[in-house]
């Protein structure tokens, strides 16, 4: 339920070479030591394997936080003239976003100017947010059955966690995409798709589809019931059954979820704007705009099912499928043919769990296969009931799907993330001290270009969805 960004990697960088104050003499120096300690944070971290990522992820996420404040206020000494430029400013940065031409790794890109500078590192900040968010999803997932109050609220407050942490990713993309529409780039040189105001606006829109879908999930029980049918470990359905949601809450969670499959959409649309952009990202923001009107088609059967309307529920979780891309057969077979089909999909996907360790069950195409398995098992489920006592005649799908709910928006849209400045306390300390001068000439002494990920120890799929067989709200 959460993109699995690549984190980019970055050249040496000396700001004394480029940029001199009398105001306060030392700040080139020490931003470019801070600059420099993330430099290596961020290549030592792509020569961990995947489980070592997971949890270097709070160093990395310090390092970032204690370089900004230098870069900002560097920038804001800029501005205010209180920062001399001696010569043109470049960086360079790995774009991890854009089209792949070639099977190796991309190469990085360099531009000139501070604001290149500061759009990466601020991206990278918002990516190593998403990615904690999947680590708090991680640890949902490893949560211990709900046996009693108490492992509920560890699942629920782990959830919690990684909605917080995609809503301040979301925040970070809104004032990047408001920096680039209000700051003045150079024409001539073109920019890379991860730093253009198409990239930010369709990384916001998919962060709040993404927030939107786990506070869905928090309600959702059918996955957690699923999971259960396919724990052969799990023993809560002796002690616990499912609470099943009432008909209100049914169509609010509807509403959710066109809301996260309209702004999945608009994601999606976004990526393909952006020029160069890669397809992965694209792809991904597809899947989520389906799984969540899937969803929302789910949520209607629930509701149509409360009413006593066996037949609309089963209409319903066919116009999921059929939204998810699965076959659905004709009335005339009960769609027999859709579900042999489906059943060989989940066992293909049940033995891919088997093989991949805790830490890496995050599926890639956004819960699409989740979502399969459990239109799957209502399926079953309802048609018997309506086989064997209702017999209620089955609705078209498109009747269906012109009748799904507005999407209805859960948290504000308009949070954006205020860049961090040094304390007047630290500026003092900026303004007394002398500039280091050729002390940093150590910084750039490696400038190899050896940041090559190593082989993953499982496969690390690039985001969506935890897939688990324990118990809790999977």
């Amino acid at each position: 339920m959460t993109f699995a960004f690549t984190l980019p990697t970055t050249s040496p960088v000396n700001f004394t070479t480029s940029f001199a104050s009398s105001s306060a003499p030392s700040l080139p120096s020490a931003a470019t030591t801070r600059r420099a300690l993330l430099r290596d944070t961020l290549k030592r971290y792509k020569r961990l394997t995947p489980t070592e990522q997971y949890n270097n992820l709070p160093s990395l996420l310090s390092s970032i936080s204690e370089y900004l404040p230098y870069l900002y206020t560097l920038d804001a000494y800029i501005t205010s003239q209180d920062i001399t430029p001696l010569i043109e400013f470049e960086t360079e940065w790995r774009a991890v976003l854009s089209r792949r031409t070639v099977p190796t790794e991309l190469p990085r890109i360099r531009r000139k100017g501070l604001d290149y500078e500061i759009c990466f590192a601020t991206t990278t900040l918002a990516y190593v947010h998403t990615l904690r968010a999947r680590t708090f999803l991680a640890s949902a997932i490893r949560a211990p059955p709900p046996t009693d109050n108490n492992a509920t609220n560890t699942s629920v407050h782990l959830i919690n966690q990684a909605k917080d942490q995609i809503l301040t990713a979301a925040s970070i993309f809104l004032y990047l995409q408001n920096r680039s529409t209000t700051k003045e780039r150079d024409s001539s040189q073109t920019m890379p798709a991860d730093v253009t105001t198409s990239i930010y606006n369709a990384l916001w829109s998919l962060c709040l589809a993404s927030a939107t879908l786990l506070a869905v999930l928090k309600d959702d029980p059918y996955p957690s019931i699923v999971a259960l049918q396919h724990d052969k470990n799990s023993k809560e359905w002796m002690y616990k059954a499912p609470t099943v949601p009432t008909r209100v809450r049914s169509l609010l969670l509807a509403r959710l979820c066109m809301y996260s499959a309209d702004m999945a959409g608009k994601a999606a649309a976004g990526v393909a704007a952006a020029p160069g952009s890669g397809a992965e990202l694209k792809g991904y923001c597809d899947d989520m705009a389906k799984t969540a009107k899937a969803k929302a088609c789910r949520f209607q059967g629930i509701d149509a099912e409360g009413q006593g309307k066996v037949g609309e529920a089963i209409g319903w979780v066919l116009a999921g499928k059929e939204v998810l891309g699965m076959v659905v057969s004709g009335d005339g077979d009960k769609g027999k043919l859709g579900r042999g089909i489906d059943m060989l999909k989940k066992a293909r996907e049940e033995r891919k769990m088997e093989k991949v360790p805790m830490e890496a069950l995050l599926g890639p195409d956004a819960g699409k296969t989740e979502e399969a398995m459990v239109l799957n098992e209502l399926e079953r489920r309802w048609r018997r009931i309506n086989d064997s006592v209702n017999f209620h005649n089955v609705p078209s799908t498109s009747s269906l799907l012109a009748r799904l709910p507005t999407g209805r928006p859960m948290f504000p849209e308009n949070q954006t993330w205020t860049p961090p400045k040094l304390s007047s306390s630290e500026l003092s300390q900026l303004q007394t001290q002398a500039p280091n001068g050729g002390e940093l000439d150590w910084i750039g002494a490696d400038d190899s270009d050896d940041d090559i990920m190593p082989a993953p120890e499982s496969s690390m799929p690039p985001g969506g969805f935890p897939r688990s067989q324990s118990t809790g709200y999977y």
